[in-house]
């Protein structure tokens, strides 16, 4: 799908000289992209998000209560699970589908921004230019394929998942006796059932699979740069050899854990209200999302360790080589001369000159081989950890609440 384009793309990098680069997007393209546009869903105004929401959500949502509405079994106490009382809807539906959308106008700028300033910073080096141009191409044609995404939509769509919202629908509540709106009186599907299964469930995993498969584009288009002879610096005050701009992209591909948090607290707080599962029965599996989001989120970043640890070598290597004349020749003009040499070291720039280059050192031997920081870490954490944290703020009794407060303030 596409982002809000031109305005929502914008970024604080120079143009890179390139069309390819200056024009790359991670989403604006494929035959669902194409579809869209015909419809009218995209437009280059950056407010197409918000009608893209109201579709989805009018085409998985809104038909589950209509049905549920004519069954009697929206509201009220028919069944146990009415649909408006089902956590799990609200997870996917209301709040999975809009940050799935969102993420676009979120993460593609960025997936831009890091794209041309590879070229326009000179990070990619002026002979390799072509090569990169060709890399963009070439993953720009993988998201673009028809092949792909129509292997994407039979995935999403595929009678084994069908078989499996079954299961999931039609018994998740079956075996404790529990009864809801997707279960018809026979014990099949009702008629929200059914759009739940083909319809509006598939429509879900499509997106997702989709970002899957865009999120593979990124990390390959990762991998390749990290093959180039990357001109790195090792004094750039970011300590990464001036590659902290990538971070700053890598990080806003935690919203995509976001939605699936989502997912899973609508499940958690089906369990905790209708099943009787306890919110600590919760936290590990809770702890180890939170792990696996950290590490998805932020694991392609370590493809570009073999260049940083080679930009820290080499320039460990050079700047100790200058450094072992600079500094015995500074020693041998100073530190044994007689006093009133040393005097005359006032209005030298010698010492300023060595304390500079000390400086420089010491950004060259604090160099991050690893790209990968406590901020980041925590960040994609929270974003992960949001929706969960929501489930426990109302699973947990309020006076529990207060005294963990009380214990943190103690």
């Amino acid at each position: 799908m596409a982002t809000g384009t031109q305005q929502a793309r914008a970024s604080p990098a120079a143009p890179s000289g390139s069309s390819v680069a200056d024009h790359f997007s991670l989403v604006v393209g494929g035959p669902f992209y194409r579809a869209l546009v015909r419809m009218h869903l995209v437009q280059y105004a950056g407010a197409d998000i918000g009608r893209r929401v109201i579709v989805l959500l009018l085409l998985t949502w809104a038909p589950l209560l209509i049905l549920s509405l004519a069954a009697g079994t929206a509201f009220g106490t028919s069944v146990r699970i009415p649909l408006l009382k089902d956590f799990s809807i609200y997870g996917r539906f209301l709040v999975g589908i809009p940050l799935l959308l969102l993420a676009e106008i979120v993460i593609d700028p960025w997936i831009q921004h890091v794209v041309s300033k590879f070229a326009s910073s000179g990070v990619v080096r002026e002979r390799d230019r072509p090569a990169y141009d060709a890399l963009l191409k070439k993953v720009a044609q993988r998201r673009d394929s028809g092949l792909v995404e129509l292997i994407v939509a039979l995935v999403a769509f595929f009678p084994l998942f069908v078989l499996g919202n079954y299961v999931f629908a039609g018994h998740e509540w079956g075996s404790h006796g529990i009864t809801s709106w997707h279960s018809s009186a026979s014990g099949g599907f009702s008629p929200a059932g059914w759009w739940f299964a083909f319809v509006a469930s598939p429509v879900l995993r499509f997106l997702m699979f989709r970002w899957l498969w865009r999120y593979a584009l990124w990390s390959f288009l990762l991998y390749k740069v990290a093959k180039l002879d990357l001109a790195l610096v090792p004094i750039h005050p970011d300590k990464l050899g001036g590659l902290s701009f990538v971070l700053m992209a890598q990080r806003h591909f935690g919203i995509l854990f976001a939605a699936l948090g989502a997912f899973i607290a609508g499940q958690y707080a089906n369990s905790i209200t209708y099943l009787g599962t306890s919110i600590d029965a919760t936290k590990v599996p809770t702890a180890v999302f939170i792990v696996l989001a950290v590490l998805v989120v932020l694991g392609p970043l370590l493809l570009l360790c073999p260049k940083l640890i080679e930009c820290n070598r080499d320039g460990i290597v050079r700047y100790d080589e200058v450094a072992r004349h600079l500094t015995e020749s500074f020693d041998s003009a100073w530190a044994t001369e007689s006093g009133s040499k040393q005097k005359s070291m006032l209005g030298s720039q010698d010492p300023s000159s060595v304390a500079d280059f000390i400086s420089s050192y010491n950004v060259v031997d604090q160099m991050r081989v690893v790209p990968i920081n406590k901020e980041l870490v925590l960040l994609v954490a929270a974003e992960a950890a949001a929706p969960l944290a929501v489930l426990w703020i109302f699973a947990t009794p309020l006076e529990e609440i207060i005294r963990g407060l009380m214990k943190m303030l103690a």
